[in-house]
């Protein structure tokens, strides 16, 4: 039986000098290359938008809000190079990993407080609560893991797409 430190190595975040290190770059994770994840955004962004003007042709909203579902469409991107790319990215140069990756996960959870105009007091505060404690840490363990923010984009439309499976 292997020691338990051992049998999650592969989980440990790689020793990498933050200061010298971008996660704007697209970069080879694990066996996945880097051009196949630049594929998968331009995929799942395109997916994305034939998923929204089809929802939005039949109802009028897109992901159960009206309008054309702009903010739907760019937001794994722009709160991915928000959260992930500058705030995660710069606590990380001058604190702990476990510390930045709380910080920038709370704000994440914290800036979804704008669906307070489309959404209940109950959906409102699970969605927060989602996004700071459970997609923020896992976006940004994956972000860091990979030394690149673009899986966290490609987790972040898959996140977004789930909308049309329920």
């Amino acid at each position: 039986m292997p020691a338990p430190r051992r049998r999650f190595s592969r989980f440990l975040l790689p020793e990498v000098d933050w200061a010298e290190e971008s996660l704007y770059e697209f970069k080879g994770f694990g066996r996945i290359p880097a051009s196949i994840q630049a594929t998968s955004v331009v995929g799942l962004f395109v997916a994305t938008v034939l998923l929204t003007h089809s929802e939005y042709k039949a109802h009028g909203t897109a992901f159960g809000f009206p309008g054309p579902g702009f903010n739907v469409l760019i937001a794994p991107i722009y709160e991915e190079l928000i959260f992930r790319g500058w705030i995660l990215g710069s606590l990380v140069r001058k604190r702990s990993v476990r510390f930045s990756i709380l910080i920038s996960s709370f704000l994440f959870g914290l800036v979804h407080i704008r669906n307070i105009y489309w959404l209940d007091f109950e959906p409102l505060f699970g969605k927060m609560i989602f996004a700071g404690l459970i997609f923020g840490p896992i976006a940004g363990y994956l972000t860091l893991r990979a030394r690149s923010l673009w899986p966290a984009v490609i987790l972040h439309y898959l996140n977004n797409l789930t909308f049309y499976l329920r």
